[in-house]
């Protein structure tokens, strides 16, 4: 009796062995064992890395389009608009501390009452 439920056990467990093996030829059953393959993961990651790269490729092909005169034009543009935010600074700074020295002047010319 032991050995017969043995032996039904046993294919039992040939049978649910054989069986993906059967089966793979479905596309569900392919792909559910290439994810459990770990050369499966190791090429998934590897996918999905390709893609995260590539989109810095393609800004640096659309970034090639833009000409060197361009470039330079937008660059000389930027320069132009910080140097006058400068000399507005500048102008500033000088207007405040000709406001300081008036003030200085002003206090030390009054004469403390006691």
């Amino acid at each position: 009796m032991a050995s017969k439920k043995a032996a039904s056990n046993s294919s039992v467990a040939s049978d649910a062995y054989t069986g993906p093996i059967i089966r793979s030829c479905s596309k569900g059953i392919i792909q559910e064992q290439d994810q459990e393959n770990p050369l499966y993961d190791n090429y998934d990651s590897a996918s999905s890395k390709s893609k995260k790269e590539a989109h810095p490729d393609v800004m640096s092909v659309m970034m090639a389009d833009i000409t060197a005169e361009a470039a330079m034009a937008e660059m000389e543009r930027k320069i132009n608009f910080l140097m006058k935010a400068v000399e507005e600074r500048d102008h500033e700074i000088t207007a405040l501390r000709e406001q300081m020295r008036t003030r200085e002047t002003v206090e030390s010319s009054q004469t403390p009452v006691v």
